[in-house]
């Protein structure tokens, strides 16, 4: 939420509203080319007159729709400023008002004001400024595909302006790969400082991300700059990379609005430019309550309530196949730099499946289990629609899971196995061994809701006669052991969860052995994995006796010549209170290094 820092009558002079950003109609008629008062333009006119009216019009609408909702529930006061932007004071928080829907007559306003504009684009053909407000209102209306043929309709205007136009109503149809070739012939078409402005997301990116793009050498920096909208993608599932294109969007819109009438009434200015490249242009406004009855009311904009921190940290640019989940997850700070919401899905759930390592010699198979997460966004007190998360156009689209590996650098094309019309699944991912980053992904369409898990994959290549033990899979109890690795897979527990008392089985493989006799010792164990601190150190004095609810150990025979031995345990769970429990299995080789492997299991969490 932003707000002007000083509520002055200088700063602020007229009321502001809020307003929802979906549920606008779709596909709006274009109105007949017509004056403010309906009466046709006279012929001829004075070309900078035209011009100048149009600005006016445009200014006009602006404060006749500030006028149109009531006051809002934010105060104008509301403590100290989280982060202050210039002129403007903000707050991060996820206790967002209920939004007030925009009345029809706003909708009313716009059709008549871009009908309005539609009359001098007639007159002016070649005006930037005129088919930028064309674009904007037909997009801020949700008529994204009038906007898309004013932009192709270009006429006289620069051609990099058109390309951009056309860049942001593609994004707003959802069509970002087409988007993204139209921004980058935008660039390529712009003055090469400005280019690099737009290229370079520095105000959106803390301090000591942006610190490892700029260390990047003359060739490594488009390099450097490539991988980070790659970790900043947030579904590699949705062709095309929609969080770049919404940077490239904002500073279309923020060109746009730059020489136009705003709604906070104020002059135009590198903090709001600021605002709208890390925050994404308002959603809704509204007028706040002020405490002084004298005062001039305080514009509020909204951004999209869902909003979250896609742009990775500085340890998944520094060293991304050591990177962890949380590193990689949306949202999680408390101050973030820039937000973002997806339209195809505005939430996007910390997903915590399965995702194990079966290291092949030179190559590597990755099993990853997906799924969509309960959307825990909605708290008990929530009793209004969430507009944004309404199924619109993908209604009618199926479910879908996948997994990516994407190599470090990325230089190389991303590897992924993706199925459709399922809402969870196991997958099975084989690609050469080295560092990626692995996304685990699930989306479901009609509900505009998604999981993912990221994180760092390192995997060297192993010769051919040093021992190996993958991760543990976990998968469904009972039946005879797996055959193969697929056929594991497919049995594999998505949701990494059981009851006490019931069996889970466990895979795992060993290689690197039958090139000399061999005897490996197996010890497994089952403990809580959330042991406080005072109680592992008594455990490790031996002052609290060790809770281990399991401990198996057991001695087997190596290969006699070299070959891979996968492996099922089936096991029958304790009867333990519901909780998080880590397996540990430790293979102790004669004339060997002792090999571990470690997962968690919940057990007693319903699934």
């Amino acid at each position: 939420m932003t707000r002007p820092r000083t509520p002055t009558r200088a700063a602020v002079r007229v009321a502001a509203l809020l307003v929802v950003v979906t549920g606008w109609p779709k596909g709006a008629a274009r109105g007949q080319v017509v004056g403010r008062e309906n009466e046709p333009l006279p012929e001829p006119v004075d070309s900078s007159d035209v011009l100048g009216r149009a600005r006016r019009e445009q200014a006009r609408f602006e404060r006749r729709r500030l006028r149109l909702l009531p006051i809002g529930r934010s105060a104008a006061s509301g403590g100290d400023c989280d982060e202050i932007v210039g002129r403007f004071c903000l707050w991060f928080d996820d206790t967002e008002d209920k939004p007030v829907v925009e009345p029809p007559a706003i909708d009313s306003l716009r059709l008549e004001l871009v009908a309005y504009l539609d009359s001098v684009q007639t007159l002016l053909p070649g005006d930037g400024w005129v088919l930028g407000q064309r674009v904007w209102y037909r997009g801020e209306g949700g008529w994204w595909a009038d906007a898309l043929r004013d932009a192709h309709a270009c006429g006289g205007a620069e051609p990099w302006w058109c390309a951009a136009l056309e860049g942001l109503a593609l994004h707003g149809l959802g069509r970002y790969e087409a988007a993204e070739r139209a921004f980058e012939r935008a660039l390529g078409g712009m003055d090469p400082e400005q280019a690099q402005r737009w290229r370079e997301p520095r105000r959106a990116l803390h301090g000591g991300v942006w610190d490892v793009v700029d260390d990047a050498d003359g060739e490594e920096r488009p390099d450097a700059l490539s991988w980070l909208w790659t970790l900043a993608d947030p579904s590699y599932l949705v062709p095309g990379n929609d969080r770049r294109t919404e940077h490239y969007a904002r500073w279309t819109v923020a060109r746009i609005r730059a020489r136009a009438r705003n709604p906070y009434q104020i002059g135009w200015g590198r903090d709001l430019e600021e605002l709208l490249v890390r925050f994404g242009w308002e959603v809704g406004w509204e007028r706040a309550r002020s405490w002084n009855i004298t005062d001039d009311p305080v514009v509020v904009g909204h951004q999209h309530a869902a909003g979250r921190e896609y742009m990775p940290s500085a340890e998944a640019m520094r060293d991304p196949a050591t990177v962890r989940p949380e590193d990689l997850a949306p949202g999680g700070l408390r101050r973030p730099r820039s937000l973002y919401a997806p339209a195809y899905a505005p939430v996007i759930l910390p997903m915590d499946g399965q995702v194990v390592v079966f290291p092949r010699g030179d190559r590597e198979t990755v099993v990853a289990t997906a799924y969509v997460p309960a959307d825990t966004t909605r708290h008990p007190g929530d009793d209004w629609p969430r507009p944004w998360m309404e199924a619109g156009d993908q209604a009618g689209l199926p479910d879908r899971v996948g997994l990516f590996l994407v190599p470090v650098g990325g230089r190389d094309a991303i590897l992924g196995r993706a199925r459709t019309g399922v809402g969870e699944a196991s997958l099975l991912l084989d690609a050469p061994a080295g560092d990626y980053v692995v996304s685990v992904e699930a989306w479901r369409p009609p509900k505009r809701v998604a999981g993912r898990t990221r994180m760092g994959l390192r995997a060297d290549t192993v010769a051919p006669d040093v021992a190996t033990l993958s991760g543990l899979l976990l998968v469904q109890g009972g039946g005879a052991a797996p055959a193969s690795l697929d056929a594991a897979a497919a049995r594999a527990l998505v949701h990494r969860a059981a009851r006490p008392g019931g069996s889970v089985g466990v895979v795992w493989e060993v290689r690197g052995l039958g090139w000399s006799p061999a005897t490996l010792t197996y010890d497994l164990s089952l403990e809580a994995a959330d042991r406080g601190f005072f109680r592992r150190i008594g455990e490790g004095l031996g002052l609290v006796d060790r809770d281990r609810p399991l401990a198996l150990s057991w001695d087997e025979a190596g290969p006699q010549r070299p070959a891979p031995m996968l492996r099922h345990l089936a096991l029958d769970l304790p009867d333990v209170e519901a909780g998080t429990y880590r397996l540990r299995l430790r293979a102790r080789i004669t004339g060997r290094a002792t090999l571990e492997s470690t997962t968690e299991i919940v057990i007693g969490a319903p699934h």
